[in-house]
């Protein structure tokens, strides 16, 4: 929510931005396969061969878990929790919080009061994207015809976005939908002449 919990209380909304990234890395790659000797089929395969691949990891978005309840009584629905106490930190990307307990109402400060814990103490998920490309060059009477296969994530891992975050939500703590989409792979043709 962008409303802070207690509007005269500005210390209390110090924490990580919504968009902070705390750790991104990114590579790529390009390997030309050498040629084999010995078998035929081999040295055909991997003549003009190229492997490439980009990829990128980050680590999870900060969110703020909230409730439903206006607990501090200001008329705003953006209190949040007074101790963690019955929140698990699972470390599952597709749940990274479960209750552990069966009255969430623990977790809130008592009425007319303002929650203790500060705004997006916890963490999403880690996203992670691999793509791969393999490219085959053949030779046709001094032209080229390159055959081209895309894969974008090639891993097929499933990235999750920012979890179900109102402790009372009947999902709370899953996250319902992915931030990359599943894998895709894409061919292309290209015929080069001069």
């Amino acid at each position: 929510y962008v409303l802070p919990q207690n509007s005269l209380d500005l210390e209390a909304e110090r924490g990580p931005a919504n968009f902070d990234v705390r750790h991104r890395w990114t590579y790529q790659a390009v390997y030309n396969v050498p040629k084999l000797s010995g078998n035929s089929f081999l040295r055909g395969l991997t003549d003009n061969l190229q492997i490439a691949g980009i990829g990128k990891f980050r680590t999870g978005q900060p969110f703020t878990v909230n409730s439903t309840i206006d607990v501090n009584l200001d008329g705003n629905l953006t209190d949040r929790l007074n101790t963690t106490d019955g929140i698990e930190i699972t470390g599952d990307r597709s749940q990274p919080l479960r209750l552990t307990m069966d009255n969430y109402l623990f977790l809130l400060a008592p009425f007319g009061q303002y929650g203790k814990i500060k705004r997006n103490s916890f963490r999403a998920g880690s996203v992670l994207e691999l793509d791969l490309t393999v490219i085959k060059q053949f030779s046709i009477n001094q032209r080229k015809l390159s055959l081209r296969a895309d894969i974008f994530n090639f891993i097929n891992r499933a990235n999750f976005g920012i979890p179900a975050r109102l402790l009372e939500a009947p999902g709370f703590g899953k996250a319902t939908n992915t931030v990359t989409p599943g894998r895709r792979i894409q061919f292309s043709l290209k015929y080069e002449f001069w």
